[in-house]
């Protein structure tokens, strides 16, 4: 079901290679990249269509920005979307960015369609600042979403919020839809993170969103633009760690112009992950969830478990 209201410590990186630099302070923090050969977890009804909104059942859903460029595309948007073929999630979420350079329609049919084109009617997604180079039309003509949305897979409520199209309005509805969740775990996701220890980095401007998203109780906050992987401890609305607090994910390697961490990590970082094009991957179950974080070298560089807020 979908609805939507309509709003008028230094790290070295190597190009080629999968990075990993670990935080200390993190309960639930991984180790070190570890070589595997098979695909992540599978749904465990083993059926990737439809919603999947029983409340009971678990399923995957592969979650990654910043996708497709003519330059890199054999090596970054065309093996990122083997790696989710292989993974048969419920749902793509697809975290802005999408095709570049500015996001036109016929970027979307030369780039993104022939990739991750094969997920277009499990994907749910949210827009990135090059779609607005484009004024957004190749996004809308090929999704045909509403800015801001939500919808429920697996018994968790997932909201998706433009905030390019206005910070205020993004916040208020992440507010809403915290309420209209009820009992089912949150996730929240747009474009650009709160925190990052990648090139663009964090970004203050987004607070408003971060705070709504912790008040209304989300268990998770994805985003990309910064082209790399990070998760963050859980933390509280104002960005300090908190036991029971909101995980933040950077997918940001689904292909395109991958990029080098900033030498200086953002406080709370428990791990980052630069250099290789990959994707995670979260089992949604109504306990909690799991994360894998895994690249094209079939590597998995982050991995764990987490219960409930």
């Amino acid at each position: 079901m979908i609805s939507g209201r309509p709003t008028l410590a230094p790290a070295v990186v190597l190009a080629v290679t999968l990075v990993a630099v670990s935080a200390c302070t993190s309960s639930d923090r991984a180790s070190a990249p570890v070589e595997s050969s098979g695909p992540v977890a599978t749904p465990p009804d083993g059926d990737g269509d439809g919603d999947g909104d029983d409340p009971g059942t678990a399923c995957v859903v592969a979650a990654a920005g910043d996708v497709a460029g003519e330059e890199d595309l054999d090596d970054g948007a065309e093996r990122t979307a083997e790696l989710i073929a292989a993974a048969e999630p419920r749902k793509v979420l697809a975290l802005g960015d999408l095709a570049y350079p500015d996001g036109t329609a016929a970027e979307y049919a030369d780039l993104y369609d022939p990739t991750w084109g094969e997920f277009r009617d499990i994907t749910a997604p949210t827009p990135g600042n090059h779609e607005y180079r484009s004024e957004r039309k190749g996004y809308d003509d090929y999704f045909d979403v509403e800015p801001n949305y939500a919808f429920d897979v697996c018994g968790w409520h997932l909201v998706s919020v433009d905030h390019y199209a206005g910070v205020s309005e993004a916040a208020a509805f992440i507010e809403e839809e915290g309420e209209a969740a009820g009992d089912a775990p949150l996730l929240v996701y747009w474009h650009a993170p709160r925190f990052s220890s990648g090139h663009h980095g964090t970004d203050p401007e987004l607070q408003p969103l971060w705070e709504a998203a912790v008040e209304a109780g989300a268990e998770v906050v994805l985003n990309a633009h910064d082209h790399h992987y990070e998760r963050f401890e859980p933390l509280d609305e104002d960005g300090e760690p908190r036991a029971g607090g909101t995980v933040q994910f950077v997918s940001g390697n689904g292909g395109h112009n991958l990029r080098k961490l900033d030498e200086d990590r953002e406080s709370h970082s428990a791990v980052a992950l630069a250099g290789t094009p990959g994707v995670l991957f979260l089992t949604l179950r109504a306990d909690g969830y799991d994360w894998s974080y895994r690249d094209v070298e079939g590597r998995t560089g982050d991995a764990g478990t987490r219960e409930r807020r």
